[in-house]
């Protein structure tokens, strides 16, 4: 098991604590590129998640399709919403999107500090 971190972002760890947000995305570059089943993502002083399942997507697009955009963003409408919501974090960069893809993680569990 590895532990890797990430930026908190304190809502979508809320969705997840309370089980509204069963799927995490991160840019799958070199960094997460062997994210595995069990692994934990730490946010900082804040908490972390166990990673379930890990999924590679080649953009945003196919990982929504095909995970569901409630399970990435429950507070969505739309596809196109959820993936908004997603790509307006300051964190996101489209061309490391372009470049390297998308990992989903499945939540397993969310844990405060």
């Amino acid at each position: 098991m590895a532990t890797f971190d990430a930026p908190f972002h304190e809502d979508a760890f809320i969705d997840m604590e309370e089980g509204r947000k069963t799927v995490y995305v991160i840019l799958a570059t070199e960094e997460y590129a062997f994210m595995s089943s069990g692994d934990r993502l730490e946010f900082g002083s804040h908490g972390s998640i166990h990673v379930g399942m890990v999924r590679r997507y080649p953009d945003l697009e196919a990982l929504v399709r095909t995970e569901g955009f409630h399970n990435l963003v429950p507070q969505a409408e739309t596809e196109e919403e959820a993936m908004s919501v997603v790509r307006g974090i300051p964190e996101w960069d489209p061309t490391a999107e372009k470049a390297f893809g998308v990992l989903a993680l499945r939540v397993r569990e969310a844990r405060r500090k």
